[in-house]
């Protein structure tokens, strides 16, 4: 009975090393916001990421296969918590999908995925992270056009691509990202060139600086971004800025100047974005929010927008504003 007993006990131990050598972690947030957007006089009831791509669903695993050898996966899908709909229409794991190797020199992710250039420059220097009405990172870092409803679209930048290969390697406060992809070929069957990115940024106490380049597919174009933020304690300043060449060999320029000041459980932010490109002319915009921190994961949060420009002259309506509730998990 007792060596039955110190058997189970062995086997329990060994169970329990196995299980503890593996993880899998549910993550994301629902965000559901009273909204105007700007060029437009409609008042709705939206998810919150009518301006930064929906709410999430994501799923993240790592093995430690031992040695310093990790095996990683990711997914992400992206919906619209006012409806429970998709984000997008055709594809389920919209975020990223991905499997990995962790080694002792560095990582490497296979599958769709965000660029180095977005996620480690273009997503870190705008204070509303590219989220809410008063964002600023599509047009000041990735020269966004104002479309309709507040919505914007790149005229350069790819945020993700799909059948990509990603290297990461991190080294005391310094982060390089390198991925490149297939592309499929264009209306008239030539192929474009192989998407590429490539992203660096150092951390060091209140300081952060970062770098980035790409060429999302097309013969002409490509951008790169710079930037960096402060932290002076009772404010964190950014500031960015970006050029390029848009895929029919327009130029293109933006920056970004922003600002965080914790108060209590406050953050109020403050964004101002301008960029030109040939031919469609100037983008100009700025935005204010306070986001209440209820507890680390739910926030209540207000903001507000302009826009102005001559690429913007068209526009009846110039100001937006949104009050939303949003639950991290």
């Amino acid at each position: 009975m007792k060596k039955s007993l110190l058997a189970l006990a062995v086997l329990g131990a060994f169970a329990g090393a196995a299980s503890a050598q593996s993880s899998v972690t549910i993550y994301g947030f629902l965000d559901s916001t009273l909204t105007k957007p700007y060029a437009s006089e409609d008042k709705m009831v939206a998810d919150g990421g009518f301006y930064g791509g929906g709410s999430r669903l994501g799923f993240r695993g790592v093995e430690d296969l031992g040695g310093g050898y990790k095996a990683t996966f990711g997914m992400e899908h992206r919906f619209f918590v006012d409806t429970g709909t998709q984000a997008n229409a055709t594809t389920f794991w919209q975020g990223y999908s991905t499997v990995g190797l962790v080694t002792p020199f560095g990582m490497v992710n296979l599958g769709r995925q965000y660029t180095p250039a977005f996620l480690m420059i273009q997503n870190q220097i705008d204070p509303f992270g590219g989220e809410t009405v008063a964002q600023g990172r599509e047009v000041g870092m990735r020269f966004g056009v104002v479309a309709n409803g507040g919505a914007t679209s790149s005229a350069i930048y790819k945020t993700r691509v799909s059948d990509s290969i990603r290297y990461d390697l991190s080294v005391a406060g310094f982060n390089l990202g390198v991925s490149i992809a297939e592309s499929a070929p264009n209306n008239a069957g030539v192929s474009n060139d192989k998407p590429f990115s490539i992203g660096a940024n150092y951390a060091a106490g209140p300081v952060w600086v970062g770098i980035g380049y790409e060429n999302p597919a097309a013969e002409e174009d490509k951008g790169w971004n710079i930037g960096g933020r402060y932290n002076f304690g009772f404010m964190t300043l950014a500031a960015g800025y970006s050029k390029g060449t848009t895929a029919t060999g327009l130029d293109a320029k933006g920056w970004l100047i922003g600002a965080t000041f914790p108060v209590g459980a406050f953050d109020i932010k403050a964004v101002y974005a301008a960029n030109d490109l040939d031919v469609i002319g100037e983008t100009k915009k700025a935005g204010i929010g306070a986001h209440y921190n209820l507890s680390k994961r739910t926030k209540v949060y207000v903001d507000a927008a302009k826009i102005g420009g001559s690429a913007t002259a068209a526009l009846d309506n110039k100001t937006g504003y949104d009050f939303g509730l949003k639950h991290t998990f």
